[in-house]
């Protein structure tokens, strides 16, 4: 399937800030953060691992202020200049104190949330954007007439159209569902799913850290197991985790077109639609701390 404006509109969105890499001793840091907020989502997509109970269930577990503040205070210590997304595996609006968590993480550069927009209303995304929210992503779900509807939720609300974006996501398997198809690292196989190449590489560790609702930081949005978790940010650090040995070995092997590791040996994602300055500068990096040859 060819992207549809809306999928190409998304990801030149993510470009802007991916793309301008922040040094840090050299190294560089991440420059996109998904936050997941919250393990309940109130939809079951047939291409997501939540249509399976038994796979992936709904569980009333949320991220805390405390976890949110030490985020916050980091992100503030490192100047970061990143996106921070509030998406992940459930939807942020059924976090219980989700405005509050928005508050939290508030100037810390770009703010964003991605929703199916099913609790949006006029008032809510007032207060959603008076909190921090710099933009709300929207995924409909239903059908075209959605489109109008969120159009004129945002109007009265008093938002531009930069301050949103609308992807359509009622399609059926054959339009891939209006999106970009993955099997989430092995979990799901409908519609035309592409094949898995452990022979391509993958950009994800290399510009992107994930932090789920208890603090762990996994390897990527696609690893729906949570199979690999490279530290805890209530332990540790995120610049430690970020230059952990776990993080160094996947970045290393996914840039150098190794997908031999699990879980990335079952995943059929493209990952190089994003983060090909980071790599760029990995390549760099590792290039200056090698030891010179002198002459003869």
């Amino acid at each position: 399937m060819s992207l549809n404006e809306a999928t190409k509109a998304n990801l030149r969105r993510k470009s802007e800030f991916i793309d301008d890499v922040q040094l840090i001793d050299g190294m560089p840091l991440f420059s996109w953060i998904d936050l997941n907020i919250t393990e309940l989502c109130n939809r079951k997509c047939v291409f997501c691992p939540r249509i399976d109970d038994a796979v992936y269930p709904n569980q009333n577990l949320h991220m805390s202020q405390k976890l949110a503040s030490k985020i916050a205070d980091e992100l503030k210590a490192l100047d970061y200049r990143g996106a921070i997304v509030l998406s992940g595996f459930g939807e942020s609006l059924l976090h219980p104190e989700h405005l509050e968590i928005i508050r939290t993480l508030r100037g810390v550069h770009r703010l964003e949330i991605v929703s199916s927009g099913d609790r949006l209303t006029v008032q809510s995304i007032q207060d959603l954007s008076a909190a921090g929210i710099d933009c709300f992503i929207v995924s409909m779900y239903d059908g075209p007439e959605q489109r109008e509807k969120f159009t004129k939720l945002f109007a009265e609300a008093g938002l531009g159209t930069d301050a949103y974006i609308l992807r359509d996501r009622w399609h059926n398997s054959e339009d891939e569902y209006g999106l970009k198809l993955t099997n989430r690292a092995g979990l799901v196989n409908v519609g035309n799913q592409p094949e898995v190449d452990v022979g391509s590489a993958c950009y994800y560790p290399s510009y992107s850290m994930v932090i789920d609702w208890n603090g762990d930081v996994l390897l990527c949005v696609q690893d729906w197991n949570k199979r690999v978790k490279a530290g805890n940010v209530f332990a540790d650090s995120m610049w430690d985790i970020w230059t952990s040995s776990t993080l160094s070995k996947y970045r290393k092997r996914l840039m150098n077109k190794d997908r031999s590791m699990s879980p990335c040996n079952k995943c059929n994602t493209d990952g190089k639609l994003h983060g090909q300055n980071h790599k760029d500068h990995w390549i760099a990096y590792e290039e200056a701390k090698r030891p010179k040859k002198e002459a003869c």
